[in-house]
């Protein structure tokens, strides 16, 4: 398993959300099942990913109250996801907008320059702890 390019964006004083973002490679298929943080920098740790609203079946849709305004066309949402595949020798890379690790109930704002760790839980893998510095890229 090969990590890199690991960041997280500052957070402002207040704000009880953040984000981790990083590329990700395994040796073999295998999946990414849980996330922890030290509860000195959060309460927990997610796999998200942003979908559209559109994405939703059209079940899905006609149970949630968009009104007329247009607006849902290019809504955006996040989901907890259970695991996040990452296919042999494929790179999967956790950026805004994508794949992502939501930071919960942060205990202090993230700092620009800061470092914090992420410990990844695998399927397979034995657990890796991946340094995460903050920047505001």
């Amino acid at each position: 398993m090969t990590v890199s390019d690991a960041w997280a964006r500052s957070s402002p004083s207040g704000v009880t959300m953040g984000a981790a973002y990083f590329d990700i490679t395994s040796v073999d298929n295998d999946l990414l099942v849980a996330v922890s943080v030290s509860s000195d920098v959060a309460a927990r740790a997610e796999i998200h990913e942003v979908v559209k609203a559109m994405d939703m079946g059209d079940d899905e849709m006609h149970d949630h109250d968009l009104g007329d305004d247009g607006m849902h066309d290019d809504a955006m949402s996040m989901q907890e996801m259970d695991a996040l595949d990452l296919p042999a020798g494929t790179l999967v890379q956790l950026v805004p907008g994508g794949y992502h690790i939501m930071l919960i109930d942060l205990a202090k704002s993230l700092v620009v320059g800061e470092t914090f760790d992420l410990t990844l839980d695998f399927d397979q893998a034995p657990d890796l702890t991946v340094t995460i510095e903050v920047s505001d890229r």
